[in-house]
């Protein structure tokens, strides 16, 4: 079930808590999925079992909660040993999400994507299984509310997020730079110091996320569908990035299982 925060400052910054009861259910007996680069900020809650990422070669075991700031490369999760969670979705800005919860640049967190979360949140992030169980839904979307209000200092919040919000939703770089006035140098600083990424990676990766969300929905194999409507310069553009974010060919990407499959969607949220 998916519940919006409900304190409006929460709200700007997280779309909603996806809270799982029955991770069975939902997977459908398909344990091992795959998750690519993007942009979008994930925090996942352990509330029964365990789970199993591979990244950049290491095999990691967890069942505590992690934040998921950043993928470098694409990352096989294994569910197996996953009853029941709560996967928190920040807004697709990238860092900039995060920015005002934690005292960690950019830079420190793109170093260190998962690492750095027992440290940004003084290791209270540790103890949250503990103190969610037991509590109703309503229970613990307040209670995820406070806690994330515990950290939340408003000053942290940067040019980016005012552009989403009050010059271009989708990070039209022309109307940015008609608005601020700022020369495309000034906006890239701006990017790099609050997303980690220039405007132009940033755009790259909204486009792939789209893209591999629009794959994954219909299984659409027209490849020119995909040229036309994102965008790309030609098919061998299209295919070309597809495979710099996930390794696999497009074809290749409609037979694996996916994480993006599994992820509701903002329209499906109950409060």
């Amino acid at each position: 079930m998916l519940f919006k925060p409900q304190d409006k400052d929460i709200s700007r910054h997280i779309d909603y808590y996806w809270i799982v009861d029955d991770a069975s259910v939902f997977l459908n007996n398909n344990t091992y999925l795959y998750a690519f680069p993007g942009i979008t900020p994930d925090m996942i809650i352990v509330l029964d079992g365990y789970y199993e990422f591979e990244y950049q070669g290491k095999l990691v075991q967890q069942n505590k909660s992690l934040l998921f700031s950043f993928i470098h490369e694409k990352v096989v999760l294994d569910f197996s040993e996953l009853r029941s969670f709560i996967l928190i979705k920040f807004k697709s800005r990238a860092l900039g999400s995060l920015q005002p919860f934690v005292h960690n640049s950019a830079k420190e967190i793109m170093y260190n994507p998962f690492g750095f979360s027992a440290l940004a949140f003084g290791g209270t992030i540790s103890q949250l299984s503990r103190w969610l169980i037991g509590l109703s839904k309503d229970e613990k979307v307040r209670f995820l509310d406070n806690w994330f209000l515990s950290y939340y200092k408003k000053e942290r919040e940067g040019f980016v997020i005012e552009i989403a919000e009050n010059i271009s939703a989708d990070y039209n770089l022309k109307e940015i730079m008609a608005a601020t006035k700022y020369s495309y140098s000034t906006i890239e600083r701006y990017f790099k110091r609050e997303t980690g990424l220039t405007p132009k990676k940033y755009q790259c990766l909204r486009r792939f996320k789209a893209v591999v969300t629009d794959i994954f929905a219909t299984k659409n194999d027209d490849w020119m569908h995909y040229v036309s409507t994102y965008n790309y310069y030609d098919q061998a553009h299209f295919i070309k990035e597809v495979k710099h974010y996930t390794r696999f060919t497009p074809s290749q990407l409609l037979t694996i299982p996916n994480f993006v499959s599994y992820r509701p969607n903002c329209d499906e949220i109950l409060q």
